[in-house]
């Protein structure tokens, strides 16, 4: 037998496609068919036995985005809002991802299957439209343009510690509303300072979590996006809402303010919430998802909580291309927030930020189970598994943030919640004196701000070696250094890094260095002295190691993960130099431990064996 014939198919659609194509001008050339082309386009799609019909008329469109596709979102703006009905096109964008995230993104969805639905630029809706009132809203159209960059940060404000922070009812089973903040004064104070912190980061996109705010707070936070600033877009939370108009109708809304643009932009929660109490709120008439499409190709959508949770919204936004969600929250948990996350990050290559709040959901009703939930959780298209928690290691307030191009993800405790505080815990801490074997180190120098080299002919560094109690004997703080950085990488060592302009000597350089790195509060250790300095060559640094001991060394912040991927104490004289430590001789071994490291080991070691 000879090779199986080919079907002809392909072909004949092929030429149905070709004989239409020469009726059709040049791409970009035009916005109009003539004529003439609607002629050989009603003739291509005549019946015929060769072909079916569908796949005929996919090419053809196929062929008309390839055609007019640059006029498509002119079509769209004219006729914003839009609310497209079954079978009606609605806009389908891509934002340029491999210019705004550092690592690969997944597929775009259209090279994920081969929909007879779509063309590269639009997708014909489907039952969903019957649903949901789905309307596409092009009038943020140039006001958010470039909103998403390799440089944007968006930051999660969290102004709550427990449930008795808010007004609650008696009863958790009786219908609730409002809920509020039980001190507005509070509140109001704590929500500023966040967004003070916020700015300060460089965050652009901002969102407060649900029910944190009343109308009349949520109105006010508008200054922040007309004063200068990096802030462009601030999702103001949510709050319960009584429609002057229509008393019965009560709304949980949210809330945002977008800069250069005059109204805020509103929407109101679908499914009421049972905890922490029944949600007494009358949704009225059509739910709906506005969905408001950018120049560069977002598609901005706010949902709050729950809405989030219900599969037909979730599976709407997903076929109307929502690729930019920001969504107040106030739940005992996100783990449920996941699965929709993430089928939004992989069939939309969506870019979202949930914000929850409170950190404690303990109450009487409730024990409190050992576990917080968590503060964030971000989806992002370079993510692995397409979304991250973030979780805080308290209850304290603070900010969630996520740097779109890198895809850092990290908790920032707020500076004035923990000033006092830390400073009392670092004032008791550094009260305990160091041991005599440490403080009598040969060799050891001054701790003084002129006790650095006069003439170097490397560059000045400094490291912090942080000595400690630990079980089996001294320990001391180690970092890991993260595995793509250019020196030491996926090493042991002490924190520190290069002196800077500002630096009075390599006590300040070790000090500034350690807390940027691990976030460690100075006061809470104690300078002894500085050892010789160690030339680099490799590298290029002349570092002298700055000695200090701590009985217990407090942080302000979590580790840089930029740079640190874990903080550790090793046990002094479990390291070998240029092999690897652990945090005592018996136990496994973790990582590389540099020259530099290993001889201050052995330093301290040979010290404490003499002891």
């Amino acid at each position: 037998m000879g090779a199986p014939r080919r079907s002809p198919l392909p072909r004949r659609v092929a030429t149905l496609v070709g004989r239409a194509a020469q009726a059709l001008p040049e791409p970009g050339t035009q916005s109009v068919i003539t004529a003439p082309a609607r002629q050989s386009l009603a003739a291509a799609l005549a019946p015929t036995a060769e072909a079916p019909a569908v796949v005929v008329a996919h090419a053809l469109a196929e062929l008309l985005d390839t055609c007019f596709g640059h006029s498509f979102t002119d079509w769209f703006r004219q006729r914003s809002p839009y609310q497209p009905a079954i079978g009606d096109p609605i806009p389908l964008d891509h934002p340029d991802l491999p210019r705004i995230i550092a690592m690969a993104p997944t597929a775009p969805p259209w090279r994920l299957a081969n929909r007879l639905d779509e063309t590269r630029r639009v997708r014909l809706a489907g039952g969903w439209t019957t649903q949901f009132r789905i309307v596409f809203d092009y009038g943020l159209f140039d006001a958010l343009a470039s909103l998403i960059t390799e440089n944007t940060v968006f930051a999660t404000c969290h102004p709550n510690h427990d449930l008795s922070e808010f007004e609650l009812t008696g009863d958790r089973q009786a219908p609730a509303f409002p809920v509020r903040p039980a001190d507005m004064t509070v509140q109001r104070d704590r929500i500023d300072r966040l967004l003070v912190e916020a700015a300060d980061a460089g965050a652009s996109v901002v969102v407060l979590p649900e029910l944190c705010v009343t109308e009349e707070l949520a109105g006010e936070l508008e200054r922040w996006v007309r004063r200068p600033g990096p802030l462009r877009l601030l999702v103001a939370g949510s709050f319960h809402h009584i429609d002057p108009a229509e008393p019965a109708h009560r709304a949980n809304r949210a809330l945002a303010w977008v800069r250069d643009h005059p109204a805020p932009l509103l929407h109101d929660k679908h499914p009421p919430a049972d905890r922490p109490v029944v949600e007494d709120i009358t949704p009225v008439g059509w739910p709906e998802l506005r969905i408001y499409v950018t120049a560069d190709g977002w598609h901005l959508v706010i949902a709050i909580c729950r809405d989030l949770l219900n599969p037909h919204a979730v599976h709407a936004l997903t076929e109307a291309g929502a690729n930019l969600i920001l969504a107040p929250s106030m739940s005992e948990t996100l783990i449920p927030f996941g699965g929709p996350v993430a089928q939004l990050v992989g069939a939309s290559q969506a870019l979202v930020a949930v914000a929850n709040n409170p950190a404690d959901w303990s109450d009487i009703d409730h024990p409190h189970d050992g576990q917080q939930p968590a503060r964030a959780l971000f989806g992002h298209p370079g993510f692995g598994r397409q979304t991250r928690l973030v979780q805080a290691p308290d209850e304290d307030l603070g900010l969630a943030f996520l740097r779109v191009g890198v895809g850092q993800v990290g908790w920032h405790p707020a500076r004035s919640e923990r000033a006092g505080t830390v400073a009392a815990e670092a004032a008791a801490a550094s009260d305990d004196p160091p041991p005599q074997w440490l403080a009598g180190l040969h060799g050891l120098a001054a701790p003084t701000s002129a006790s650095t080299p006069t003439s170097v002919t490397l560059r000045a560094a400094a490291v912090l070696v942080v000595v400690t109690d630990g079980p089996g004997g001294p320990h001391v703080l180690l970092t890991g250094r993260a595995p793509d950085l250019t020196h030491y990488p996926d090493q042991l060592v002490f924190p520190g890094g290069a002196a800077d302009p500002d630096d009075c000597g390599p006590v300040d350089t070790a000090l500034r260095e350690a807390r940027e790195e691990t976030g460690l509060d100075a006061g809470s250790v104690q300078v002894i002295g500085i050892l010789p300095p160690f030339g680099l060559p490799e590298s290029g640094f002349l570092v002298t190691p700055v000695l200090a001991w701590s009985k217990r060394p407090l942080f302000v912040h979590p580790a840089n993960p930029a740079e640190v991927t874990t903080i550790q104490t090793v046990l002094v004289g479990a390291a070998r130099v240029g092999g690897e430590a652990g945090t005592t001789p018996s136990e496994p071994e973790v990582a590389t431990v540099g020259v530099m490291t290993g001889t201050i080991l052995d330093l301290l070691a040979a010290r404490v064996a003499r002891r």
